[in-house]
């Protein structure tokens, strides 16, 4: 589904970033990256979607090259969850989630009604939600929304980067199973960045863990907990409660 080909990423100022990344993310898998504070988690995610342009290699998607797509019709078909709750803040529930469908130009009453059908999959009732501003919301009910216009439009990858980190351990518990339940429904392939490795554990089919802008150990949270690749990952999986 995406494919990493001996992706860099060398800035002139702070040198290299990225160090010849090889891996690929498969349809459908829900794919976590981890490391520790400036890794290159993060800008490993940002390149999917062209918000960073690798300097050295290629990534594809489906076997196409990420430049040789259209930016906008990349980026819309690419859902995105931030750790900030970015919610345009003069606009209804209603409106955020049909932002990216009206974008597209797809059908508004069709948007309407799947946009009721998912505020109720997430325990939000459509008739109390809809039209309300997203200061009238909880942290945990605005990360919902967010979840929720990111994929009603079907996208081909949602990219998550630490969406649940600024939440309290209940609101976070909470949507880690509501984001575990979407992705077994809905089989979008996931790619979704955290520094908690117990997170990663609950959430991953495969994890890649990361230090110095470089892969120490892709597989999955057994193979990490039970294969380790060098001390490194024996004290990270230690240290963050994944052993």
């Amino acid at each position: 589904m995406i494919e990493y080909q001996n992706v860099s990423l060398t800035c002139k100022v702070n040198g290299p970033i990225l160090k010849n990344l090889t891996f690929d993310i498969q349809e459908g898998e829900f794919f976590v990256l981890i490391g520790p504070s400036g890794s290159g988690k993060t800008t490993t995610l940002k390149l999917i979607n062209r918000l960073i342009e690798q300097t050295d290699g290629d990534i594809r998607i489906q076997g196409k090259r990420l430049k040789d797509f259209d930016l906008r019709e990349l980026r819309l078909e690419t859902g995105y969850v931030l750790q900030q709750i970015a919610l345009f803040p003069n606009m209804t529930v209603a409106e955020n989630i049909a932002l990216i469908p009206e974008m597209k130009g797809l059908n508004k009453e069709e948007t309407l009604k799947k946009s009721r059908q998912l505020l109720t999959k997430v325990g939000l009732d459509p008739d109390s939600y809809l039209d309300r501003l997203p200061k009238d919301l909880s942290g945990g009910e605005k990360q919902r929304i967010g979840i929720l216009r990111a994929i009603i439009a079907n996208p081909k990858v949602l990219l998550m980067d630490e969406p649940f980190s600024a939440l309290d351990p209940i609101s976070k518990g909470q949507l880690q199973d509501l984001i575990k339940d979407l992705h077994e429904e809905f089989k979008m392939t996931t790619v979704f960045v955290t520094h908690d490795m117990d997170e990663a554990v609950k959430l991953a089919d495969r994890i890649c863990l990361m230090r110095a802008g470089e892969v120490v150990q892709l597989g999955t949270p057994d193979e990490l907990r039970n294969q380790p690749a060098n001390d490194f990952v024996v004290e990270f999986m230690k240290n963050r409660g994944g052993a």
